[in-house]
C-alpha cells in the first residue's frame, strides 16, 4: 500500500514538474542507464520515444561546452564532494534542425551508505534561452552606451563592470569585484567622502549622486558624475544597485574656467569700484578749496 501511494505521489510530482516546462533525468552511474522525461527529449531536439545514454546526452550539448558539463558532471559524482549539480549549457537540436537552446540544469548525487560511490543521479533542466537573450540584449546597450557602468549587491559589493570601465582603468571586472577597490582608483581628496556618501545610500536606500575624480589608465585623473540608483523586489528589498560614472571632465574645467573668469571679473570691478570712489574724493576736495 505504502508502495503505491509513494508511486502515485511521485507521478503527481512528475505531472506537475512536467507542466512547468521542466524536464527531469534519472541517471544510474553503476549501469549507465539513463532516463529522460517527454520535456527533456524536447529541450535536446529528440522525440518522445528516442533512446537516450549518456553519450547522446554530450553529443547533443554545444561542442564548446561538452568538456566543461562532462567535468562538472564526474565533480558531482566524486563522493569526496557535495553531489551537488548546477551548470548552464547549450544544445544543438539533435533530430529538430539544429536549434540551440540555453538550458539549465540542476541536480544532485546520492551515494551508497559508505560513501565511496555515486548510485543514483537525479536532476532538472529548464529552457532559459529567453532569459539568455534578454541578458544579451542587457549587455549590449550596456556596452553601447557612454557610460562607465556597474552594478553591486545589496551590501555594495561590487559585481560588474562593463567595457568601458576596464578600457578607462585597466582593471578587468574580476580585479575590480569587491566593496573597496574602486574607491582605491579616486583622488585621495575624494576618497573619504565618496565613501561616506556611498555607505549613507546604502544604508538609506537613497540614490546615489557624486563628483569625483578617478584615475585613468595613462595616471591622470578626469572628474566623473557618479549615479546609482537601488533595484528592489516586489516586497520592496533592495537587490542590487546600478550604477553610471559620466566623463564630465571638460564641463568641470570650464566651470572652472568661469569661476575664474568670474572672480577676476569681480577684482576688476572692485578696482574700479574704488579707483573710481578715489577719483569722486579728489575732485570733492579740489571743490571744496
Amino acid at each position: 500500500m505504502s508502495d503505491l501511494l509513494a508511486s502515485s505521489n511521485f507521478e503527481r510530482l512528475q505531472t506537475a514538474v512536467e507542466a512547468a516546462g521542466v524536464g527531469t533525468w534519472d541517471f544510474n552511474p553503476l549501469t549507465g542507464d539513463l532516463q529522460w522525461s517527454a520535456r527533456c527529449k524536447e529541450l535536446f531536439g529528440l522525440p518522445a520515444d528516442a533512446p537516450i545514454d549518456y553519450n547522446r546526452f554530450l553529443a547533443g550539448l554545444h561542442p564548446d561546452d561538452r568538456a566543461a558539463t562532462d567535468a562538472v558532471v564526474q565533480k558531482a559524482l566524486d563522493p569526496a564532494g557535495r553531489g551537488q549539480y548546477d551548470i548552464e549549457y547549450r544544445t544543438v537540436g539533435l533530430e529538430d534542425g539544429g536549434q540551440v537552446r540555453w538550458l539549465r540544469a540542476t541536480g544532485q548525487a546520492i551515494f551508497d551508505e559508505a560513501r565511496t560511490k555515486a548510485v543514483r543521479f537525479v536532476g532538472t533542466i529548464t529552457d532559459i534561452t529567453h532569459i539568455r537573450q534578454q541578458a544579451q540584449q542587457y549587455q549590449t546597450v550596456i556596452e553601447f552606451i557612454p557610460q562607465m557602468v556597474w552594478l553591486t549587491d545589496p551590501a555594495g559589493f561590487h559585481t560588474f563592470f562593463n567595457q568601458r570601465w576596464i578600457d578607462y582603468t585597466g582593471y578587468t571586472v574580476e580585479q575590480s569585484q569587491g566593496k573597496e577597490m574602486w574607491n582605491n582608483l579616486l583622488h585621495p581628496d575624494d576618497q573619504a567622502r565618496a565613501r561616506q556618501v556611498w555607505s549613507h545610500c546604502l544604508a538609506t536606500g537613497e540614490d546615489y549622486e557624486i563628483e569625483y575624480r578617478f584615475k585613468g589608465l595613462n595616471g591622470q585623473y578626469r572628474w566623473f558624475l557618479g549615479l546609482a540608483k537601488p533595484i528592489r523586489n516586489e516586497q520592496g528589498q533592495i537587490t542590487q544597485w546600478f550604477g553610471t560614472c559620466t566623463d564630465v571632465n571638460e564641463q568641470k574645467q570650464l566651470q572652472e574656467q568661469l569661476e575664474r573668469s568670474y572672480s577676476d571679473l569681480e577684482a576688476k570691478i572692485t578696482f574700479r569700484t574704488l579707483e573710481l570712489e578715489h577719483q569722486i574724493r579728489e575732485l570733492k576736495r579740489r571743490l571744496g578749496e
